[in-house]
């Protein structure tokens, strides 16, 4: 190749670039990796992975990827979580434990610090006993944490502690325990739902309209979401 030739087909190359331009982060956002894994949760504003810009999600809604391409939301005192689906419509988070033990994780689990929120709880204190007699319909079964000849048990606020035969029991800690339709309650790695507020996005919903972060003009401390029409960060299927 002469050297006119690849200097003018150089640029023609910086003539595209300056036509096409760099890409906004609104649009970085929307075509960069979006999920972990072809068959992994589809994430989208208000959620972003830990590799995104920031404006690519919502503060306290970032999402990783495992090893094994699992979609992993990790909570204050390093809580984590496996995340099943995320139903962005009606903003709730299908998550579940990611060893199979919840009530392993529970003394740990605080929710103020995040965007989240149990959508339904029940508050239980856990007890690890050395005798079976414990068990009763007033107690809850915790596998996962027992061993042989010292199970564990957890019993509802509800319960008046006094009726129980807790002779041979020590007390380990309260905890609030999600529950599923039919009164459920999970304790091992079965999924369960996290909700987060309807301020967020909430109006976004109508008219196939997208939302994103707003450039914030205001002293107000708290960030703010706007619906686009056109660009923007997908906030529902």
């Amino acid at each position: 190749m002469n050297l006119s030739l690849f200097m003018f087909l150089f640029l023609i190359i910086l003539f595209v670039e300056e036509m096409i331009g760099s890409p906004s982060p609104d649009e970085y956002c929307m075509t960069s990796s979006n999920s972990c894994g072809q068959e992994g949760v589809v994430i989208q504003f208000s959620f972003r992975l830990k590799h995104q810009p920031y404006l690519c999600g919502y503060p306290g809604f970032e999402l990783s990827c495992s090893e094994n391409n699992q979609t992993m939301l990790e909570l204050p005192d390093s809580v984590k979580f496996l995340v099943k689906n995320i139903f962005y419509k009606s903003q709730e988070m299908i998550v579940q434990d990611p060893d199979d033990c919840l009530a392993r994780q529970l003394p740990n689990l605080s929710l103020a610090a995040s965007p989240f929120r149990l959508k339904s709880k029940q508050d239980f204190t856990f007890f690890n006993c050395s005798s079976d007699n414990t068990s009763s319909s007033y107690t809850e079964s915790v596998p996962c944490l027992s061993i042989h000849g010292n199970p564990v048990y957890a019993v509802d606020s509800f319960t008046y502690v006094r009726y129980l035969d807790l002779t041979s029991c020590r007390r380990l800690y309260n905890a609030s325990v999600p529950y599923v339709d039919g009164g459920n309650y999970i304790f091992n790695g079965s999924a369960f739902s996290l909700k987060w507020s309807k301020s967020i996005c909430g109006s976004c919903h109508g008219g196939g309209k997208l939302c994103r972060l707003k450039i914030n003009k205001s002293n107000s401390k708290e960030p703010q979401t706007e619906c686009v029409k056109d660009k923007g960060i997908l906030c529902v299927f």
